[in-house]
């Protein structure tokens, strides 16, 4: 099973950038902000579930989803076992 999202389309649907989003998640290292771990969970790489459950919160914070599963889901589809 692989994990799927929609990270990409809700922060577009939001209207903010993946800076925006890394800064509100709290994503900042060092005072830097670290866009790439936006880039990275949208891309599908090394998203733990912590930082799902923080991008989730950010997104239903902005309105533009209700349910983690509006976000992150499991798609069995490539399985064939």
């Amino acid at each position: 099973m692989m994990v799927k999202n929609n990270i990409e389309n809700l922060r577009e649907k939001a209207g903010v950038t993946v800076y925006e989003l890394a800064k509100r998640c709290g994503f900042i290292s060092v005072g830097r902000v670290l866009g790439k771990k936006i880039s990275d969970a949208e891309d599908g790489k090394n998203i733990t579930i912590e930082s799902a459950l923080i991008i989730y919160n950010e997104l239903k914070k902005a309105g533009v989803c209700e349910n983690f599963e509006e976000v992150f889901w499991l798609d069995d589809k490539n399985n064939n076992q």
